[in-house]
């Protein structure tokens, strides 16, 4: 490993970095994956072979059409929003579920959804009016979403237009919450209730006929759109340059604008059709399928509708199948019943198979103007601030009553959480959307050893926190070869698939009940957080259990600190301003990004011991893929790049101080918090990319040069008058 050098770069440059050289030009996003066609024939080959003589196989893959259907539309709103914006938009199934929602409500009820408030307009709305109504709505949508969220960030990275769009999946899914709750609500509406007979007692409804044959004649319509039409060339040119664009007098805003608006009617109009097939609605299913359509997207690498739509059905059609094939004999069980989610591993299993033979990565994008990460500060006076931190943690815990003990016991283990994230997002600049899956890994791997082998504590909550290290440094594996947005598409895949696969597993998680952890033990004295004690006012939770929680956190944020201004803190700096710069500086990539990822989930699997102790047990709604999420906006809020930022998102998060503040004052519950968070994330991102921390950093700067510079110079008659010294902040100072 190289050796520090003062010349090393450790900030991000002012200007985005030059397109790698193994990225395709503009002529080559078109191409096909690069995958071999000799690997395509023998899975064809196999498929047949699997389903030659098993007729009910067959009828379950034509099925799985209907999900497949959806899938491959969301997949192809993914490729027209890149294709136009250069956004992957994470949202996307989001925004389907909320077209759902929107025609549920006015065929059902006569109300119109408008965000999140309920207009009567009169009576029941029929099938048709009420599609064209929820198509037209999407589209408006569509547009103010793009011109509001994401025109403000077209010169921004695409790691920030990505968490911009996490942030607008989390406003959506609160919105419907609030208004309809999370039960799934039933789709009253039929869009066939016909079938067609097959050969060999195959029956296949309409609906999935038609479904099938609306998602191919999109993708066609699509194509052509995009190759023959004016706008469709202005597309090409604005993913090319967006100065020759300009240079051609159209603007790149409305360009990128309209394709947001294509997308919506694309992802709404198959929304409202398929929810007919699926009988419900809810904030969940749908908007999780984005998962599935990112791996049909990243299939077509984010260019082609015929290959992306195609992969859809396909991924559909295979999930389908692979829930056929768990009512067989032979199939692995686990408790007595099939194991548990193979069929939500697909997605992950397709996205690793492209990338592994996908010799380039996503086209490349011209765009105008600067690309901007948030600062990350130097920390100074680090050993008085976390003196102090430890006081007043420890003080809390010993002066407030129990409602506010626990308050501040989820902002301590939400500090943790998001001690991890800034490590990887905020040093390194690599994006993981799968950090509570980490975190729900070491919790289940503490109670498997407390259980199973007699562990306890001390050991238990380390050793569940280095398999997680070892999980985290596994995951590093595909960020050898990526960056940026397909790493966030991957580790979204992977939180999906840890979740359903290892955590609903009866046999190692104890499935949805959970798993139960016994407290922290210590030279024979529980201090769980439901121990009685004498301490305080005696009632739950216990303050020792608090003051272990702080010892811990304040120890991960002095260690964050030190990383921070290690030599391996300043080389991951300098991975995430330029990886070509750092190597040629002599510093080793790959042995930075592994170390990152490791020490990251290290941090998250210890704030995942701390969580199961708080509950005495691990479940998997706690650790799902929206937890992840919803940390993610609290750290993005707080800071993404600093300490301070962690502790300001940690007093941010759901039920900890902050919100329990706004509970017992003002009257707000903490069904609002994913609503404010991820609210505050699209602010941040757009018009705050340092967070609360960064913001008040720069105006702490900005006061004290201002008191240094002094009262004005007098002017004296006739003499020259003395120009103020400047006010601005530089960069990385």
């Amino acid at each position: 490993m190289a050796t520090d050098a003062p010349t090393l770069p450790v900030e991000e440059p002012t200007k985005a970095p030059p397109a790698a050289p193994t990225e395709p030009g503009p002529r080559a996003a078109g191409r096909r994956p690069q995958v071999k066609h000799g690997a395509w024939a023998v899975i064809a080959v196999l498929a047949i072979v699997l389903l030659a003589n098993d007729t009910q196989a067959i009828q379950s893959l034509l099925l799985g059409a209907g999900s497949g259907s959806l899938i491959a539309a969301l997949a192809l709103g993914v490729v027209v929003t890149y294709r136009g914006s250069g956004v992957i938009n994470i949202a996307t199934g989001a925004m389907a579920m909320y077209a759902t929602y929107v025609f549920n409500a006015l065929n059902t009820d006569g109300k119109l959804l408008v965000i999140g408030w309920k207009v009567d307009i009169g009576g029941p709305v029929g099938f048709i009016p009420a599609l064209i109504i929820t198509v037209a709505v999407a589209a408006i949508w569509g547009g103010l979403l793009y011109r509001v969220i994401f025109a403000p960030l077209r010169t921004a990275s695409p790691v920030a237009k990505v968490v911009a769009s996490v942030g607008l999946l989390l406003v959506i899914q609160s919105v419907i919450v609030l208004a309809f709750t999370a039960t799934p609500v039933p789709i009253k509406a039929t869009l066939s209730a016909d079938s067609v007979k097959l050969p060999a007692d195959i029956v296949v409804p309409v609906n999935q006929l038609i479904l099938c044959g609306a998602v191919i004649v999109a993708a066609t319509a699509l194509w052509a759109i995009y190759r023959f039409t004016g706008f469709g060339l202005a597309t090409r040119a604005a993913a090319e340059d967006e100065r020759h664009l300009v240079l051609l007098g159209h603007s790149p805003t409305i360009v990128s604008g309209g394709n947001w608006v294509f997308s919506g009617i694309v992802v709404a109009l198959f929304a409202v059709l398929a929810a007919p097939v699926n009988g419900t609605a809810d904030p969940t299913t749908t908007t999780l399928l984005v998962v599935p359509a990112l791996a049909a997207a990243l299939v077509g690498r984010f260019t082609s509708f015929g290959v992306a739509a195609a992969a859809g059905l396909a991924i559909g059609m295979l999930q389908a199948l692979i829930q056929y094939l768990g009512t067989k004999g032979w199939y692995p069980q686990s408790a007595g019943s099939p194991i548990p989610g193979v069929a939500e591993t697909v997605p992950l299993a397709i996205i690793l198979v492209v990338l592994a033979f996908q010799r380039k990565g996503l086209p490349s994008r011209g765009s105008l103007g600067n690309v901007r990460l948030p600062f990350s500060p130097t920390p100074r006076h680090v050993g008085p601030k976390l003196i102090a931190g430890l006081v007043v943690g420890i003080g809390g815990f010993l002066v407030l009553g129990p409602t506010w003990r626990l308050a501040e016991v989820n902002s301590v283990v939400g500090i943790a959480i998001c001690l991890s994230f800034v490590i990887l997002i905020g040093f390194v600049g690599q994006v993981s959307l799968a950090q509570m899956a980490l975190a729900g890994f070491a919790g289940f791997a503490m109670a498997k050893l407390s259980s199973s082998a007699g562990i306890g504590f001390p050991f238990a909550p380390i050793l569940g926190a280095l398999s997680a290290a070892v999980v985290g440094v596994l995951a590093a594996l595909p960020a050898l070869r990526l960056r940026g947005v397909q790493l966030a598409v991957v580790t979204m895949a992977a939180a999906v698939a840890i979740q359903s696969l290892v955590f609903k597993n009866p046999d190692w998680a104890g499935g949805l009940r959970g798993a139960v952890v016994s407290p922290p033990k210590l030279f024979g004295q529980e201090f769980g957080p439901i121990t009685p004690t004498s301490l305080g006012d005696g009632q739950i939770p216990n303050p020792w259990f608090g003051i272990f929680c702080v010892l811990v956190v304040v120890a991960l944020a002095g260690l964050t600190s030190l990383l921070r201004s290690s030599g391996l803190g300043r080389r991951m700096l300098a991975v995430r301003a330029n990886e070509r710069s750092a190597a040629a500086a002599g510093i080793s990539v790959r042995q930075t990004k592994i170390a990152a990822f490791g020490i990251s989930a290290f941090v998250a699997g210890l704030a995942g011991a701390l969580s199961g102790y708080r509950f005495g047990s691990v479940t998997p709604d706690y650790f799902g893929v929206f937890a992840s999420l919803s940390f993610l906006a609290f750290a993005y809020m707080g800071g993404i790049s600093s300490v301070t930022g962690a502790v300001i998102g940690g007093l941010l998060v759901t039920n900890g101080l902050v919100f329990t503040a706004l509970r017992e004052w003002v009257g707000l519950g903490p069904d609002y918090a994913v609503l404010v968070g991820g609210l505050g994330l699209v602010l941040t991102v757009v018009a705050n990319p340092d967070g609360i921390a960064g913001q008040t950093r720069i105006f702490w700067e900005q006061f004290k040069r201002r008191r240094a510079s002094g009262p004005p110079a007098s002017r004296e008659p006739g003499g020259p008058v003395a120009a103020p010294p400047s006010t601005t902040v530089q960069e990385g100072r």
